[in-house]
């Protein structure tokens, strides 16, 4: 049986995010090591990480935003300062990056690291909706998100750098 453990993450655990990252998403998409040192500092609440068995093997983070009707798409810029829009008194929680080593996947441990997210999050802060991006690419992910009442909103074309210039998905739910 996994020991399996949910806690916030420290700059300590640097290396380890980053190897999830780049495990995680084309080289082009991958987000700087000094943007998650930036959201770990800024926002430590939002940025979580999962342990099993002792190692770090996923995490997500995210910020909080005012809420927007009107979805300005360089908001989701990659590797954007989280002061840039970071807002504690905001109501919207932005998901901006979720990663699990590979040979931990599809055993349900983003589901609990992104429940558990949302349940940290919405018992703190004053959250009305929360918001994500997803590639047109990554269907498994965007299935997941739906499931979990996320709905399509936005689409942004050709975000990605990954080789195909792909599109994204701005998707939102409401609490």
């Amino acid at each position: 049986m996994e020991d399996i453990k949910i806690r916030n993450a420290i700059i300590s655990n640097i290396e380890q995010i980053m190897k999830i990252e780049h495990e995680s998403f084309y080289e082009t998409v991958c987000e700087d090591r000094s943007v998650f040192l930036d959201r770990i500092l800024t926002f430590p609440d939002g940025f979580l990480v999962l342990e099993i068995d002792g190692q770090v093997s996923g995490y997500i983070s995210s910020e909080i935003w005012n809420y927007l009707e009107e979805i300005q798409e360089n908001f989701f810029d990659l590797n954007h300062s989280i002061g840039k829009l970071h807002a504690v008194t905001g109501s919207e929680l932005y998901i901006s990056s979720i990663g699990i080593l590979k040979k931990h996947r599809g055993k349900g441990y983003g589901k609990l690291l992104f429940s558990e997210l949302s349940r940290r999050i919405t018992e703190k802060y004053n959250i009305l909706s929360m918001i994500l991006i997803v590639s047109v690419q990554w269907t498994v992910a965007k299935k997941i998100y739906e499931k979990n009442g996320f709905e399509e909103v936005k689409r942004i074309d050709r975000f990605f750098d990954d080789g195909t210039n792909s599109d994204v998905i701005v998707m939102r739910k409401f609490i």
